[in-house]
């Protein structure tokens, strides 16, 4: 009988004992969170959180509880600039709670932090204050004094961050591509820069100057610098320049045939032979009509089942190959008959068509030209 009593007491007293650190803990939890609570508010109630997050160290009685709350003071005080004791949270999350996901996410952190201290992490405070604020980021003359100022951060990773940051507003939202051209440059050659941040830069760098129109300095940086880039990008930036003579030969084409056709119809009229060309169109138009419609409709129809295909270039050459053809026919009914005549006349008929093609997949389809090895 004695030692059942004496074996209630014991179970009784293990309850009670497992019941008050139950309860510890979970108070310790609760502080963690109504942090995060007050984190996800709109908007963050950061100095709520803060002091919930210190209650929840001080009780230090849930080593995953206390590691969490290390770690989100750390990010606290990473968003205030305080990085040195957000250092500081980050190796007491680590400690608290070695062997949970907060002390791998603080032990990132901390390699960070450490690779951007240069400077007594002034050189960081500057740049995440831009980098931080929509508004001021969106801000040309913020973006201009962080330009200004990066020149005397000391050499290392904030200093390439800043360039990316200022290069990337000018290339992009504040459309000043060729200021950003010499900022991507530097960051592509900086050595402190990662492979990842260099490879971006030189990928901007070889667009922004497309952008500009400095199509052989385009395809020289990608060909110099293609093992930062990928294969089929600096294909495609070569190609660029024979799509740029391409189309210099089909202006000339064009322009040729506009001139030579309108001398043959004017010579036409003077010996009063505008008849025949007339007649010889109304021939030709219904047979015309019914072949540049079946060009433009069946490649439209081809272009559509892409999805991202357009149908409108393909309408758009449709009509404008419909005049070239009319004008042709009325040119080569008037002009010379000789059999050089003629196949002069023919090739450069056909050379004016595909040149039309071309200009205005130019114009209205670019992404079409690849296809053709333009």
């Amino acid at each position: 009988m004695r030692c059942a009593r004496l074996a209630r007491m014991v179970a009784m007293t293990a309850l009670v004992f497992s019941v008050t650190r139950t309860t510890a803990a979970t108070e310790a939890r609760s502080d963690v969170d109504a942090a995060n609570a007050a984190l996800t508010a709109e908007p963050p109630k950061r100095e709520i959180a803060r002091a919930a997050l210190s209650q929840a160290t001080a009780a230090n009685d849930d080593p995953t509880a206390v590691g969490e709350a290390y770690f989100l003071l750390g990010e606290l005080d990473e968003g205030d600039g305080a990085f040195p004791q957000a250092l500081v949270d980050d190796r007491a999350a680590i400690d608290a709670a070695p062997n949970t996901r907060w002390a791998l996410r603080a032990s990132d952190r901390i390699d960070w932090l450490r690779a951007r201290s240069e400077g007594g992490f002034e050189p960081l405070r500057r740049l995440e204050k831009v980098r931080r604020d929509p508004v001021v980021s969106s801000d040309p003359a913020a973006i201009d004094a962080l330009a200004h100022d990066l020149e005397s951060f000391p050499t290392g990773p904030v200093r390439v961050e800043a360039r990316m940051l200022v290069a990337e507003a000018w290339f992009g939202r504040m459309h000043r591509t060729g200021d950003a051209i010499g900022e991507l440059r530097q960051v592509a050659e900086d050595p402190k820069a990662d492979p990842l941040t260099q490879r971006l830069a030189e990928r901007e760098l070889v667009d922004a100057l497309v952008a500009t129109g400095r199509i052989d300095e385009a395809a020289a940086e990608a060909t110099a610098h293609k093992n930062r880039l990928d294969p089929r990008f600096v294909k495609q930036v070569t190609r660029l320049i024979v799509r740029r003579t391409v189309r210099w030969g089909s202006m000339g084409v064009l322009a040729a045939f506009a001139l030579l056709a309108a001398v043959g119809l004017v010579r036409a009229g003077m010996r009063r032979k505008l008849d025949v060309a007339t007649r010889e169109l109304r021939n030709l138009s219904p047979v015309a009509a019914l072949f540049v419609a079946f060009v433009a409709v069946a490649g439209g129809v081809l272009a559509s089942k892409y999805e991202s295909g357009n149908a409108a270039p393909f309408l758009i050459l449709g009509a404008g190959v419909l005049p070239l053809l009319l004008v042709a026919r009325a040119w080569s009914a008037v002009g010379s008959q000789t059999g050089l005549a003629r196949a002069a006349r023919a090739l450069l008929c056909g050379a004016t068509v595909l040149a039309a093609a071309f200009t205005l997949l130019d114009w209205f389809g670019p992404q079409y030209l690849p296809g053709f090895g333009l």
